[in-house]
């Protein structure tokens, strides 16, 4: 009898030993192997402008894929192709759908959009998932930009606009960073908790975002993780700026990470940001208060 109370207790003692051993939950990539990420997000928005109430549903779908280049120390080349960069918006003033992934028509911005998901982009990510750096930002943008000799010159300057502003630095770097910013810096155990930060650019908007991440627990090789994220709106540095806002909200995160490679096997976040958007137009202004209600599932293949 006290044999086998003495083996169900160190059972229990090294179940308890092994839920505190910490954890390294960082990259590790294997060298020219081909990773995809998939995303799915869906967005509720209402817009109040002039006393009138107008209801968006937006639906994006994209696919990035990724290899490692090379790797010094904590450091690796990573190349990113954005197989898949898709939408479908509807309101009752508009129904629009593009999608880079299939032949360009007519229409510039479906032009530009399937040069981006025909070029690749080099950038430098540590293993703990922080972006360092783009090595071939200015390449990539080139290439994309060439598609605007094949625009009629009467729609090229409206073109380029669109161009420089989704191929802007920022907004390129905004689709990568986040891919990876679940990553604790250091190893962890189950209980603890890690933060991080990242900024996001898109249509001349930036926002913050703060997260807080715990780890829940470690099963085969695969840890399960949950989280808050804080988001905000930033000032706008363009002092001509027509559009500026004032939004902030949360989102909850629920996540699992293979522990090998450190790769997020699948989350879901859901959530609401809200606040107002100040649209000027000839010396006058008009405050339009939005309301955001999200939820996006990623899921990675190895």
């Amino acid at each position: 009898m006290k044999k086998l109370i003495s083996s169900v207790f160190l059972a229990f003692l090294a179940i308890s030993l092994m839920a505190q051993a910490p954890v390294a939950l960082k990259l590790n990539l294997e060298k020219g192997k081909v990773y995809k990420v998939k995303n799915t997000s869906k967005q509720v928005m209402q817009i109040t402008a002039g006393g009138q109430q107008i209801n968006m549903d937006i639906t994006s779908n994209t696919v990035v894929s990724y290899k490692v280049l090379k790797q010094e120390n904590d450091v690796m080349d990573i190349e990113f192709k954005f197989d898949t960069i898709a939408s479908k918006t509807v309101s009752p003033m508009m129904n629009r759908e593009t999608n880079s992934a299939k032949p360009a028509g007519n229409d510039p911005v479906e032009k530009i959009m399937n040069k981006m998901s025909s070029n690749a982009i080099i950038a430098k990510i540590s293993t703990a998932g922080k972006f360092v750096d783009f090595v071939t930002y200015p390449k990539f943008k080139d290439n994309v930009m060439m598609v605007l000799d094949s625009i009629p010159a009467g729609k090229r300057d409206q073109a380029k606009t669109v161009a420089d502003m989704l191929l802007k630095e920022s907004a390129v770097k905004s689709m990568i960073e986040p891919m990876f910013a679940y990553l604790p810096e250091a190893a962890v155990k189950t209980g603890d908790s890690w933060e991080t930060t990242y900024v996001t650019s898109a249509s001349g908007i930036s926002m913050i975002t703060l997260n807080s991440f715990a780890l829940k627990g470690v099963e085969k090789n695969v840890g399960t993780i949950s989280g808050k994220m804080e988001i905000e709106s930033l000032p706008s540095t363009d002092p001509n700026a027509q559009t500026s806002q004032e939004i902030k909200g949360n989102m909850t995160f629920e996540g699992t990470i293979d522990v090998a490679t450190g790769m997020a096997l699948k989350n879901t976040t859901k959530g609401r940001i809200e606040g107002t958007i100040t649209q000027k137009a000839n010396g006058q202004e008009m405050k339009m208060p939005i309301v955001v209600d999200s939820q996006s599932e990623t899921t990675m293949t190895k």
